[in-house]
């Protein structure tokens, strides 16, 4: 399975991680692959090193994606990046998912769940699905 993770849904995972283990042991263990952009990664980046984000996460769960978690990622080129989004920072997170040719966009952006967004996905075979049905699935 690839998915594509928005980066609400990574920092979430990583700072809720007793109801969030089963998808950090999945990820751990291969369950699945997190398909990324250099554009996602920056925005991943920033995000987790801002302070009031890098407060709430347990130092060892950071150290894990910063040492292993981000080495398994794919790292996909985004040589066109369509506008569909209200929110133009958002279309890289769908750039992303389309030609990193993912099984699933998991994501609780309410820009990135619109009928004109879910409509392109689809159209790549893409299912917008948020963390707790990712994590049903893996179950």
């Amino acid at each position: 399975m690839r998915i594509t993770l928005d980066t609400n849904q990574l920092v979430r995972a990583l700072v809720r991680p007793p109801g969030l283990a089963t998808f950090v042991m999945a990820w751990e263990s291969r369950r699945f692959l997190v398909v990324c952009s250099r554009e996602l990664m920056a925005e991943y980046e920033y995000v987790l090193n801002h302070p009031d984000i890098k407060v709430l996460i347990y130092p060892e769960l950071l150290r894990t994606f910063t040492s292993h978690l981000r080495d398994d990622i794919e790292l996909v080129d985004l040589p066109n990046i369509p506008q569909v989004c209200r929110d133009p920072d958002d279309d890289k997170v769908v750039a992303t998912a389309i030609y990193g040719m993912v099984d699933y966009l998991v994501t609780d952006d309410d820009d990135l769940k619109t009928s004109a967004v879910v409509d392109v996905l689809h159209q790549s075979g893409i299912e917008v699905i948020d963390m707790d049905r990712l994590v049903r699935i893996l179950g």
